[in-house]
């Protein structure tokens, strides 16, 4: 190589000139690795710092074991995307894992690939990474929740952990990222009246509709939010894979006995299917659920149009009825489908229902109804506290009843082909 001029800093470092550029470029061995590039100074002695400062850089990762020059974070993020990717190809049994690791995806690319993009992973600094968490925050617009933030951080350390496993940082790169994010506010519930206030205003609507889609939608729909206050189940990846043989249904002594196992959800995937107990009065609902689909089969899903295609659209038809009905607010949060897997629960805690096993049933922690409903526990012991007995009004699917035997007559009657049905097929 020809140099136009050529300046010795120490032994195995110097800098130099070509033909053609006022730039000086520096030159060493690190290992058995030559190492040339451009300081980008004219001056030579700016040139000599920055040729300096980079030879003691690499010979120290060279000691440490780190590859000498890292990778932009934008090469790293598209290896770890890529990895998501075949986990999500190969998780068919995995829903709600699938859908996790493709909010990842969708974290990586909106957020980190686009404010580091070909940054080298080993250059972004604790000063850059709290500038990242400054823009972030601008583009959220508002502060993040905790499970937002764990979220981002959790899919950050699986590009840092991509570097380190290949040698191209260590530990000591890896900047710390926010963790203070916003409390989760307190859920949005239904009172009993408002439910039965939306439950008639889709059946009338069903009644009154002329088109077939939205006739099919709404009789869904019905069906769907009942199910759903009937059991305590998330609305979403749990209730929307339920397949028939998952339900099990017997009449004892004339009383309905219905009980679904829970196979697909945000916990089943570490503790495995739980079984769930369905409030007997949903056995209307269920014989006409079996109505629709004369022709059903144990492994067919239930929770579906009448013509057996999948509602695109639920949540945000009932968003659009809650706006309809003025309920979509409650004053503290917003209302949505998943307001009735939180309604059931205060409901249930309202009328002093075990909390251990109310846990069980909805598929959560003690620990976790005790933290996001900790509000309702005063009211829920007013009497003990006050010393006075209070008339307790309480959601009218919670009463306790004791069936007349009128009643066990007639459920025999109506819906023992249900019961026949499963003994003989082992699915409703």
């Amino acid at each position: 190589m020809g140099y136009l001029q050529k300046v010795t800093i120490i032994d195995g470092l110097f800098i130099f000139t070509q033909p053609n550029s006022k730039r000086w470029y520096a030159r060493f061995k690190v290992g058995k690795e030559h190492i040339t590039f451009s300081t980008g100074e004219s001056d030579v002695e700016a040139a000599k710092i920055k040729a300096t400062d980079e030879y003691y850089k690499r010979r120290t990762e060279h000691l440490l074991g780190i590859r000498s020059g890292a990778q932009s974070f934008t090469a790293l993020a598209n290896l770890v995307i890529k990895d998501l990717e075949r986990d999500i190809a190969e998780a068919e049994n995995a829903k709600n894992s699938s859908k996790t690791k493709s909010n990842y995806i969708g974290i990586l690319k909106k957020y980190h690939i686009e404010y580091f993009k070909d940054t080298r992973i080993d250059q972004i600094n604790q000063a850059e990474m709290d500038k990242f968490h400054a823009w972030r925050r601008e583009q959220f617009g508002k502060q993040m929740s905790s499970s937002s933030l764990q979220n981002h951080n959790a899919v950050l350390s699986k590009v840092y952990d991509k570097a380190l496993s290949s040698g191209q940082i260590t530990k000591y790169h890896i900047p710390t990222f926010e963790t203070d994010g916003k409390r989760q506010e307190r859920r949005g519930v239904f009172t009993w009246e408002e439910f039965r206030k939306i439950s008639e205003y889709i059946s009338e609507e069903a009644q009154r509709t002329k088109n077939k889609t939205s006739q099919m939608l709404l009789e869904l729909l019905y069906d769907y939010i009942d199910f759903a206050v009937a059991t305590g189940m998330r609305p979403g990846t749990e209730i929307e894979n339920v397949r028939w043989r998952d339900i099990k249904f017997k009449l004892s002594n004339g009383v309905p006995e219905i009980t679904v196992t829970v196979t697909k959800g945000k916990t089943t995937l570490y503790t495995g299917p739980r079984e769930v107990v369905v409030r007997s009065d949903f056995v209307a609902n269920l014989e006409d659920l079996a109505a629709r689909f004369p022709d059903r089969k144990g492994d067919d899903l239930v929770f579906r149009l009448s013509d057996g295609s999948k509602p695109k659209s639920l949540s945000r038809k009932f968003s659009d009825i809650l706006k309809k009905l003025d309920l979509n607010d409650d004053k503290l949060s917003e209302r949505t489908l998943y307001s009735l897997r939180h309604s059931y629960i205060t409901w249930n805690l309202k009328n002093k229902g075990d909390i251990a096993a109310l846990a069980k049933q909805c598929g959560t922690s003690i620990e976790m109804i005790d933290r996001t409903y900790s509000h309702l526990l005063p009211s829920m012991f007013r009497q003990e506290f006050s010393g006075v007995v209070y008339e307790q009004k309480e959601p009218d699917s919670l009463k306790q009843r004791e069936i007349s035997q009128k009643a066990k007559e007639r459920n025999i009657r109506d819906y023992g082909w249900l019961a026949k049905n499963f003994e003989e097929r082992m699915f409703v």
